[in-house]
């Protein structure tokens, strides 16, 4: 009878002890990531490692050349670091092994090429209390530049590098670090005279692989989304000495147009052959502006001032003809003092819209 009463007692307690052992396994595999969903790590709720993984970059340009209207490449030399809070290597309480190198998840972005050099150094370890990777790479070579030339010859550019993040924003997010401000060389003596190094500033921005899907969770699928940052760095050009270089052979035709002006109103003849040269010296320095310009296809700057200039010589001529004529009364344009005065200031008016605006 004891036994039996015994036995009674023994077989709830095990069904008892046993549930809460069943509980205790089921809270410590409580996963918050799973192997069956992106990023495909066994995470529970457990495990200190905290997604997304933050990388910092910090940027330092050194040296920039080659900054040529007919190339879309220049060359640069650059110091790169990253930066993060994640050791290299994260054991999971499931004792899963996961790799969070930097290395492995963040690039520079650029093209192939002959003169590409890349090298440096790696550190893995606590570095101090909120850093434990860091990585210091040195990098030569070209990168692609896309002109923009509406304000040609006051154009401003802006150099773009890129650090693009190889895995999708959920698991690695990318930020300019907080250590360092993105830093300039204080002299760049191989560039190309008439550009000046003004700054450098960045921006982020997402890009979407649509050849890429992730599942997130059962059933909901998407798009991978990756992170960039992008520096810019900001090349002032000094236009003022490039303004009269390309336009002297314009302005000196508008000049002789404007001659007329001072010759009688009997040498007819004499005022219209004077200004339909000036037509064709206008004609030709826009041939010559274009010459030294890559093929563009829109307006620029230049473009409106050469074809100013043509179109005041025409008004020129116009007056001229108009001054001779009886039938038509230009008013006080009809003295040449008044003329001349009043294509001097329309020529300065419209230079001066244009430059400004």
């Amino acid at each position: 009878m004891k036994n039996l009463l015994l036995l009674l007692l023994i077989v709830p307690l095990v069904s008892f002890g046993q549930k809460l052992l069943d509980n205790t396994l089921e809270e410590a595999v409580t996963y918050t990531h799973t192997k069956d969903y992106y990023p495909y790590l066994n995470l529970t709720t457990q495990d200190t490692l905290i997604l997304p993984i933050n990388i910092d970059v910090e940027l330092s340009v050194e040296s920039l050349r080659d900054l040529n209207l007919k190339s879309n490449y220049f060359y640069i030399r650059l110091k790169e670091a990253y930066y993060t809070k994640s050791d290299s290597v994260y054991i999971t309480k499931s004792l899963d092994t996961i790799k969070t190198d930097v290395m492995n998840y963040v690039q520079l972005i650029y093209p192939e090429s002959d003169q590409t050099f890349i090298g440096g150094v790696y550190f893995d370890g606590k570095i101090n209390d909120s850093t434990y990777q860091y990585t210091n790479s040195l990098f030569e070579g070209v990168l692609p530049h896309k002109w923009d030339l509406r304000n040609y010859p006051f154009d401003n550019q802006q150099l773009k590098i890129r650090f693009r993040a190889l895995e999708d924003s959920s698991y690695i997010s990318l930020n300019v670090t907080k250590l360092y401000s993105p830093s300039l060389s204080n002299d760049f003596p191989d560039l190309m005279d008439g550009f000046s190094v003004e700054g450098i500033s960045f921006k982020k921005r997402y890009l979407t692989d649509l050849f890429s899907m992730i599942e997130t969770s059962e059933g909901i699928q998407r798009n991978l989304v990756v992170e960039e940052i992008i520096f810019l760095v900001d090349i002032d050009r000094k236009g003022s000495f490039l303004y009269f270089k390309l336009f002297f052979g314009a302005f000196l035709s508008f000049i002789i147009s404007c001659l007329v002006f001072f010759i009688s109103r009997n040498l007819f003849e004499t005022r219209i052959t004077l200004s339909l040269g000036g037509i064709f010296g206008a004609v030709g320095n826009k041939y010559f502006v274009e010459s030294a310009m890559p093929e563009i296809q829109v307006l620029t700057k230049a473009d409106l001032i050469n074809n100013l200039v043509i179109l005041l010589i025409i008004i020129n001529v116009f007056i001229v003809i108009a001054q001779q004529n009886k039938e038509i009364n230009l008013g006080a344009l009809e003295k040449n003092k008044n003329a001349a005065l009043f294509m001097v200031a329309l020529f300065i008016i419209t230079n001066s819209v244009i430059i400004l605006f």
